[in-house]
């Protein structure tokens, strides 16, 4: 194996591991993301809640009204957390998709020089073949 060889093999397994690290980011952003959506609902449904308790006056109006802002000030920063998790999220993707077209551009090269390799072999092979072919011609017999 010559030197441009052994230097494909190490940008791939360079590649690889960049692969892995993106696989692992997006795991967490998509983890971050859900955790964010999660939260997000349950402001949503503590508004509801307290809405339903007003409503069957197990909660007067007027403490519901005075809680309200607070609850959406609440669903406000839920979702501004959830968008950020989804850009986050999309940003993982987008380095993903991009580790792994590194890793398979790297990997068609190293295909490629394998290939080119293994037809020069072929190459050499055949002629020592011939030239031995033709040295076993030209022996008086």
């Amino acid at each position: 194996m010559n030197a441009r060889t052994r230097a494909l093999r190490s940008l791939i397994r360079l590649h690889k591991t960049k692969v892995d690290q993106a696989k692992a980011a997006m795991v967490e952003a998509l983890a971050s993301e859900h955790t964010a959506r999660i939260q997000l609902e349950s402001c949503q449904a503590t508004i509801e809640s307290e809405r339903q308790a007003a409503m069957s006056e197990h909660v007067s109006m007027d403490d519901f009204r005075r809680w309200l802002p607070f609850g959406q000030e609440a669903v406000e920063r839920a979702e501004n957390t959830l968008h950020s998790a989804s850009q986050a999220s999309e940003q993982a993707r987008e380095a993903l998709m991009q580790a792994n077209a590194a890793l398979k551009a790297a990997t068609s090269i190293l295909d490629r020089r394998m290939e080119e390799e293994k037809e020069i072999a072929t190459r050499r092979e055949r002629a020592e073949i011939d030239d031995l072919s033709r040295r076993v011609r030209m022996m008086p017999g």
